[in-house]
């Protein structure tokens, strides 16, 4: 099985770090945090294909292992109070947002067609969509209080600040990518609920099947453009964050984490042009 690039985080934050520090590290922790990551990584994806009504009832089991897993690995590293405080919070916000994503509506999708809904989702907190992925930074969490067990609630704060930006960043990477295949799901995301209410401004019906050039040209003429922007401010946000903790600007885990999300920048954008000169429809 392919390894995922998130098991390689806690080694990329590692490095990350002043040599002194790096001397208090034992590689086997290393070892445990990385295998936590890939645990973690493949647990989440599981559950959000069941959260997105697609799970395969086979992968159920395999999901629970791999979180269990990731959960026995912390639980003994017997790190202090603390951190088992930021732990919990984080692992207690995901369940919140995962329960938020149960509860929401879904679209009404008849025969390819579309019904809007009263209400379309604003995300106007982009940052929030990082909720669901945050854990995946809590492998430099334990690599802090592993260093400096005293170290400060803020330095602990600026540090998942960082992945927060880039975690969600990443997701509405993913939104902007699979915004039509959502659509057709009847799920609303932060990308595609754009396209909803562009949908729903210029009172035009959406037709996923018979008419879908429709719904593309919403995305580029009214989504994209807001979504680059979007995606842009998050990217700086991270890069930001990433000074604040003294990141060197081409660190493996900033240029790992950004560099596909900047070249989706670019994806989105060929995207918006392509459509506006094919299409031949008048908004």
């Amino acid at each position: 099985m392919k390894i995922e690039k998130a098991s390689f985080w806690p080694n990329w934050f590692f490095l990350t770090l002043p040599p002194k520090q790096r001397a208090k590290i034992e590689p086997k922790l290393l070892l445990k945090l990385s295998r936590a990551n890939r645990y973690l990584w493949r647990a989440l994806n599981i559950y959000d294909d069941f959260l997105d009504q697609e799970g395969q009832s086979a992968q159920l089991p395999l999901a629970n292992g791999y979180y269990r897993r990731f959960l026995e690995i912390y639980y003994r590293l017997n790190l202090p109070a603390a951190f088992y405080h930021v732990f919990k919070d984080t692992m207690d916000d995901l369940d919140a947002a995962n329960r938020q994503e149960v509860q929401k509506n879904c679209l009404l999708i008849k025969n390819g067609r579309l019904t809007l809904p009263h209400k379309i989702p604003r995300f106007t907190n982009l940052v929030d969509l990082s909720r669901k992925s945050l854990p995946l930074g809590l492998g430099a969490i334990a690599l802090l209080y592993q260093i400096r067990p005293e170290i400060t609630k803020i330095e602990i704060t600026m540090t998942l600040n960082f992945f927060r930006y880039a975690l969600a960043a990443k997701q509405l990477a993913d939104d902007a990518r699979d915004w039509f295949d959502d659509l057709n799901g009847g799920r609303i995301t932060a990308a595609n609920a754009l396209v909803l209410r562009a949908a729903k401004k210029y009172q035009l019906p959406l037709d996923l099947n018979r008419q879908p050039e429709i719904s593309y040209l919403l995305f580029a003429q009214e989504a994209s453009k807001e979504i680059t922007a979007n995606l842009d401010s998050l990217c700086r946000q991270t890069k930001r964050a990433a000074v604040k903790i003294h990141f060197q600007p081409d660190c493996r885990l900033l240029t790992e984490i950004l560099g596909p999300l900047e070249t989706g920048l670019a994806e989105v954008d060929k995207f918006r042009s392509h459509w506006l000169k094919k299409s031949k429809i008048m908004l």
